[in-house]
């Protein structure tokens, strides 16, 4: 893990309050615009400044920084000497775990999980920031997918969009009219800037309905190779990237093409419908190494599984991988890392999702556990499912080839049709930029101990972009997906 950057406590803690510090104000619209640069549709109605609100409190992480300081180490070591000395001053915060120890403490620190904490430090080096500013920036943002989830409960005919904005400094939320009565008050509960736009013209709920009828469109005529949908929720745009099934040999045949796959015009006229015909685009399936987090050895195929799932009814288990995997091999020699070796035992394929890049794999003569390696040799427990992935809130994944890598969501619910594999959808993807390659597939997405996805796959680096697409968990236990009976298993009490 890479060390944490040293500066002065004075520093971080300017930085700590700074997130916190928003004059408030409520502007009847937007500024105008620089030349060139496109602006959200809708109005900025209300700036919910983040001064408006309880502060936070992180006494014992300032006195780690102090400490850390006048002893001149990294903060990140202060705090897993902190960690270590919490439970051996305390050895029943691990006697109850279920399945065992894990490698890291399970404790939460300023109500902050210490794997959310580690977490961060890889966030701070992806970022090139230090670890100090990546906790005063990033370390709320769990908090941002229960109001997520409410509002897209509640409103869901009328909320637009919801994203991380800033660098985490912030927040904006959109709805197709008016701001609903009660939605203030429930953005109050995030502890940064909240911008709230009204008069978008669309919803979320109109955008993916949108999506849907566009791709089924594109992919009825037969024209396409490859198809990768996703929508705009600032803007109001579905965007389709296609590969043509026969080579283009002109513009004029291209231009051809662009029209024929143009769909027609959505019922809400405030959506844009955009068609990008491409022949580069190409699709690299992270075909790599199955506790979760382990390896997957299969006779045509090497992947990583993602989590283990339970079947409520019967207490049945199995654990989970991408389907692109299971369509490979319908066996696999499962091996843990090479510190916890101590078996090798063959799993077998039971169901591959129909819609999502998932598919259940069982049996075998290991026990099965709530816990995922999110680190080489290093596993940690689930406690929760995440439902309603933001864009700009940090993820991190962990692969064969890549190992254990952070970054923020740029997109949620990207539909991806490989036609050319047997016409396969890929559905309901979260997507980042570049945070794993060829030996990483069916690995599990993560945050603390949040279980958020599964590695599924990316565009080809020959087209020179740096995409990668999670499959999301909650997908589990979709119709399309293993059927309501199975679902990711996980430690409410740890």
């Amino acid at each position: 893990m890479a060390a944490s950057v040293l500066r002065r406590p004075a520093a971080c803690a300017a930085a700590l309050v700074s997130v916190f510090a928003v004059i408030v104000a409520a502007p009847a619209g937007v500024a105008a615009p620089r030349p060139g640069v496109e602006t959200s549709k809708g109005t900025l109605a209300i700036i919910l400044a983040a001064e408006d609100r309880p502060a936070v409190s992180r006494p014992t992480l300032n006195r780690l920084e102090m400490d850390a300081w006048a002893k001149g180490v990294p903060l990140a070591d202060a705090l897993r000497t902190y960690a270590e000395t919490v439970v051996r001053n305390n050895p029943a915060l691990v006697a109850k775990l279920p399945d065992g120890p894990v490698s890291d403490p399970d404790i939460t620190i300023d109500g902050i999980r210490y794997a959310e904490l580690i977490d961060l430090q890889r966030v701070a080096e992806s970022k090139k920031i230090s670890f100090e500013e990546a906790i005063a920036r990033y370390a709320w943002t769990p908090a941002i997918n229960a109001v997520a989830a409410r509002l897209r409960a509640e409103y869901s005919g009328d909320v637009a969009d919801i994203a991380i904005v800033d660098g985490g400094r912030g927040v904006r939320i959109g709805f197709k009219n008016g701001i609903p009565a009660g939605v203030v008050e429930l953005a109050r509960k995030l502890p940064v800037e909240v911008r709230l736009f009204r008069d978008r013209g669309f919803s979320e709920a109109e955008l993916q309905a949108t999506l849907k009828v566009a791709r089924d469109n594109v992919e009825g005529q037969g024209l396409a190779a490859l198809i990768v949908a996703r929508y705009d929720a600032e803007h109001g745009r579905v965007k389709l990237a296609v590969r043509p099934k026969t080579a283009l040999r002109s513009d004029t045949e291209r231009a051809n093409l662009v029209s024929r796959l143009r769909p027609a015009p959505p019922r809400n006229a405030a959506i844009d419908v955009v068609v990008e015909v491409d022949e580069r685009l190409g699709l690299a399936k992270y075909d790599g190494y199955l506790r979760g987090g382990g390896l997957l050895d299969g006779d045509h195929i090497l992947c990583t599984n993602g989590f283990n799932l339970i079947k409520a009814s019967t207490n049945e288990k199995g654990t989970l991988t991408a389907r692109h995997c299971a369509d490979k091999d319908q066996y696999f020699l499962y091996r843990n890392h090479s510190n916890y070796a101590t078996d090798i035992t063959t799993v077998s394929r039971w169901a591959r999702a129909v819609d999502f890049d998932i598919a259940r794999f069982s049996g075998g003569s290991m026990t099965y556990t709530r816990t995922f390696y999110y680190d080489l040799n290093k596993p940690r427990y689930v406690h929760d499912v995440g439902t309603s992935p933001v864009i700009g809130q940090p993820v991190c994944k962990f692969g064969r080839k890549t190992g254990a890598t952070c970054d923020d969501i740029v997109d949620v619910n990207v539909d991806i049709t490989d036609i050319i594999d047997n016409g396969k959808r890929y559905l309901g993807n979260i997507e980042t930029d570049n945070m794993a390659d060829h030996g990483d597939s069916g690995g599990p997405l993560y945050y603390g101990n949040r279980a958020w996805g599964l590695t599924s796959a990316g565009l080809d680096p020959v087209i020179g972009d740096t995409t990668t697409w999670f499959v999301a968990a909650d997908r589990v236990n979709d119709a399309g997906g293993l059927g309501g009976s199975w679902n990711i298993w996980t430690c409410t009490t740890c």
